[in-house]
């Protein structure tokens, strides 16, 4: 049950986490405006084309005078406006196609989806158009396709890549497409008096060239310039179908191709080209320009954020901004008149007062609002007056002075909703900081409770102090309820008075204090840990040298007595940090980039199967003919699995059958093995899962983990002796008038003091290898990789789900067999796993409440996925060390794990030496 308990809390924890940082913004019950034709405007364009080349940083438009764009540079140089468009971190395809369409930066809750898909539903300009055309990637189409449609179905023609096997021949293919639709009539006859059309061409091959090619190669910008000159035609072709000048074009990047995800100016910084209908010639100075050609030109570089494209461009064709629009449109760029400038501002601020009016209802209409803060700037009563004072200014044709207004208005709005999407930020962190130490006090008191022999019995619920926990608890989602505190916000605020509530309920009822015992310990046990983690999060090279010297300090007792074991133990803690070493340090490369071409093939792997079959032997395992004929015969169907792979051919169905069978093998023959003995059934635990392990893996991580399950089984083994060999002689010395002493170490008493202690060492030991096998098998804790060759050998096709369970297998598999190494080998570890697991989220939580106050939800995605990956990992994997420990009492079931070690009779001698001996 404390298990379930833990599991739930570890849960609820993470949950109260995303709900602080990662809550969606997008809001819902919207209504679209008018249009600006049923306002009785014509808009200065029927249609827009909008080009969204792929990857294309502004710089590669810009750079020498703008040489790598010849037939651009004649469009621009003679009609459009050219300028930058910040992008918003994170910087790849679907939050910048969001940013242009939609009008606002992606949505934080995306984050969480790696942003593969959509959290919720929102508006963008292809809603509000009664005619929305498009050539793209389907990736691309996904983002747009199943959202409601405000006028008609999205007519998009789509494209994987694995369709086109011509290399950077994608654009060529929209092209093409482009030019099939507009030479058929059929196409274009509906279209020549339809209005508020869009049209949408995606342009992929930058991106590719970009990869392939270096940004400033000749043979990127030979690419750049096929694409351009396709762009110039395209044009001539939309023009020569729709002679009307009546069509308005725009050409723009997602985002600036050098780093996905990132953000710096090269990836934030894309360029816009604005030409056509309705674009005036010269907006207002913006301070800033640049030299269009080789003979001087010079030309004004403007300056937008992505987001203003999408008001910008729905002005242009008369529509208004999409419903979840967050951006203010850039005034002076269009050629129209001063009416209708003001009502395309106007009907932006009405957009963005709506959003802001939703979020200032949800607050005015608790009951409490007036004893809590508020955005004192703007309310619902100057929302309500703002149209009326516009329609005021207007009958006076007071037209710059309503410009100022609407201008106003709409910042205000922009701010209101920052404030209110923000507005529960601060308590929940409070909440979540409460939750965090009364946890912490939980496990404190149950570890106390644990210690303590006989265990006293716990308080209960029903206790004065519980009840007034409850009481305060629902007074409080009384006041919660009164105020209308979103569901979600409301039940993580009360988290705390839940888990005091159990914490109060775990106290022991003969211990009427709050204080726990051992005070200094905790503090020791718990912090130095939890601060060597955090460390690791930023500088994770100390890891090999600060293995040597823990494992020696905790294995001490051991080199006061000698041995072939001592020596061979040492060996293997000297090769396993200078591993560790080698694959931390930068300064150390050359030696891991020497032996890589060695380590990083298959060559290693089949070395670690002929280890895995010799270790056994040395270490003088004890195996039935079965387990050795199965574990063989599931080698050697593995090397001739890698094999097929690595010569490229595709792996036999046979071995997969054969690798799924035996990993169904590995698992369920354990605990029915007939073995009782429990050093024995650890010895075919560790066997069965180091072929697992090697069926995973890919170069060294098997080698090492052979390693470093061999380090650490016998560091346990010379440590039980040590501590054997020195309590033998105590209870010699303290007990020499007894003439036929019986000693076991599970007969001796243990005080709650050393109870404590051996809790914290143990857990330490399995945080510690738990690191060290991740660092040792290839991945980095704070930054998961994914490596699709780790179930090369289960599945023939790509699988996200199944990929993600192997690759966690892999990396469980160490820590499998180190908490069923302690629970087999040592007394102390297999009945107390719940005081060492206790220690385990005492040190782990530490750093998890750390890592809670730095998370990153908007920015370079290399900062957000890094920072949630310290999140999602210390809660997550903290959990699946829990199932392991399920997984480790699983595999010794059915063992004599009860029974007592077997007593050792001691006669005691009057003798000098060893009296000496006894008192070292």
């Amino acid at each position: 049950m404390w298990s379930v308990q833990a599991l739930v809390v570890h849960l609820l924890l993470l949950g109260s986490i995303l709900s602080i940082y990662f809550q969606s913004t997008i809001l819902s019950d919207l209504e679209p405006l008018s249009t600006l034709r049923e306002l009785g405007l014509e808009p200065p364009a029927d249609r827009l084309v909008v080009f969204v080349v792929d990857g294309l940083r502004a710089q590669s438009i810009l750079a020498d005078h703008c040489s790598a764009v010849p037939d651009l540079r004649e469009l621009f140089v003679d009609q459009a406006l050219v300028g930058i468009s910040r992008a918003c971190p994170p910087t790849v395809t679907r939050p910048g196609h969001i940013a242009i369409f939609g009008g606002f930066n992606e949505d934080p809750a995306a984050t969480l989806t790696n942003f593969a898909w959509n959290p919720s539903t929102f508006d963008t300009v292809f809603n509000r158009s009664r005619n929305a055309i498009g050539w793209m990637q389907d990736e691309v189409a996904k983002v747009f396709t199943h959202l409601p449609t405000g006028g008609g179905p999205l007519r998009f023609e789509t494209f994987a890549r694995s369709d086109i096997s011509d290399r950077l021949r994608l654009d060529q293919w929209t092209f093409d497409k482009v030019r099939s639709f507009l030479t058929n009539e059929q196409n274009v006859q509906p279209l020549r008096d339809a209005t508020s059309v869009v049209f949408f061409v995606y342009l992929a091959d930058i991106d590719l060239a970009e990869h392939a090619h270096m940004p400033n190669s000749l043979n990127f910008r030979e690419k750049l310039n096929s694409t351009q000159r396709g762009i110039r035609q395209t044009y001539e072709l939309f023009e020569s179908v729709f002679n009307d000048s009546r069509t308005a074009y725009l050409m723009t990047a997602d985002y600036g191709m050098s780093l996905h995800g990132g953000g710096g100016d090269r990836e934030v910084k894309t360029p816009f080209i604005l030409w056509g209908a309705g674009v005036k010639r010269r907006a207002p100075d913006p301070g800033q320009n640049f030299t269009a050609s080789e003979n001087g030109t010079v030309l004004p570089l403007y300056q937008l954020e992505q987001i203003q494209l999408a008001p910008l461009m729905s002005a242009l064709i008369g529509l208004p901004p999409p419903m979840n629009n967050m951006a203010l449109m850039p005034l002076g760029f269009l050629n129209t008149s001063v009416q209708y400038e003001l009502q395309v501002l106007h009907l932006n601020a009405m957009q963005l007062l709506a959003q802001a009016r939703i979020l200032i209802k949800r607050h005015e209409d608790g009951i409490l609002y007036l004893l809590l803060p508020k955005f004192e700037s703007l309310g619902s009563a100057e929302i309500e007056n703002y149209p009326q004072i516009i329609k005021y200014l207007v009958a006076k044709e007071q037209y710059e002075e309503a410009l100022k207004v609407s201008h106003k208005m709409a910042k205000l709005a922009q701010e209101c909703m920052e404030y209110y999407h923000g507005y529960y930020h601060l308590p929940l962190l409070v909440a979540t900081t409460a939750s965090y130490l009364v946890w912490f006090y939980l496990l404190l008191v149950r570890l106390t409770r644990e210690s303590n022999h006989p265990k006293s019995e716990r308080n209960g619920y029903l206790t004065w102090t519980t009840l007034m926990m409850c009481l305060g608890g629902l007074v409080l989602l009384e006041l919660m309820i009164l105020q209308r505190v979103p569901d979600l916000t409301a039940f993580y605020l009360l988290l705390p008075f839940g888990i005091l509530i159990l914490a109060l309920a775990e106290r022991p009822c003969q211990d009427k204090g709050l204080m726990c015992q051992f005070p200094v310990l905790h503090l020791v046990g718990i912090v130095a840990p939890g601060v060597l983690l955090i460390l690791m999060a930023f500088h994770n090279s100390h890891i090999g040298l600060l293995y040597l010297p823990i494992v020696c300090l905790n294995n001490r007792r051991a080199f006061f007595r000698p041995s072939l074991k001592l020596i061979f133990w040492l060996a293997l803690v000297f090769l396993l940090s200078g591993i560790l070493v080698v694959k931390q340090s930068a300064g150390l490369h050359f030696i891991s980039d020497t032996i890589g071409v060695y380590i990083g093939n298959s060559h290693v792997v089949y070395f670690s199967m002929i280890l895995s079959i010799i270790r056994p032997l040395i270490l003088g395992h004890q195996h039935s003919t079965r387990a050795w004929i199965v574990n063989m015969a599931a080698l050697l169907v593995t090397a001739y699995g890698i094999y097929q792979w690595d010569a490229g051919q595709p792996v036999c169905t046979y071995v997969y059958a054969a690798c799924w069978s035996y990993l169904l093998f590995a698992f369920l023959s354990i605990p029915y093995s007939g073995t009782k003995n429990l050093k024995r059934r650890l010895e075919l635990i560790i066997f069965n899962m180091l072929t697992v392990h090697i069926m995973l893996t890919t170069s060294i991580g098997s080698f090492f983990v052979q390693i470093m399950v061999t380090e650490f089984v016998l560091g346990l083994e010379l440590y039980e002796e040590s501590f054997s060999y020195g309590n033998l002689k105590d209870a010699i010395t303290n007990q020499q008038e007894n003439q036929g002493l019986e000693v076991s170490r599970n007969e001796i008493p243990m005080n709650p003091l050393e109870h404590v202690r051996q809790s914290y060492r143990y857990a330490a030991l399995i945080l510690l290898t738990f690191y060290v096998s991740f660092f040792g098998t290839g991945h980095w804790f704070f930054n998961f990789t994914f490596k699709p060759m780790t179930s090369r050998l289960f599945l023939p096709q790509f699988h996200l789900h199944m990929l993600v369970a192997f690759i966690l297998l892999k990396v469980f598999i160490p820590s499998i067999i180190v908490i069923s190494s302690i629970y087999a080998l040592v007394s102390f570890g297999r009945r107390n796993a719940r005081s060492i697991f206790i220690c385990l989220f005492l040190m782990n939580d530490v750093m998890s409440l750390y890592f809670c106050y730095f998370v990153i939800n908007r920015g370079s995605w290399e900062k957000v996925r890094e920072s949630l990956d310290r999140l999602l990992v210390s809660h997550v994997f903290i959990i699946l060390l829990l199932v392991c420990s399920w997984i480790a009492k699983g595999f010794l079931a059915n063992t004599n794990k009860d029974k007592p070690l077997p007593r050792a009779q001691v006669q005691v001698v009057n003798n000098a030496n060893l009296a000496q001996d006894s008192h070292a």
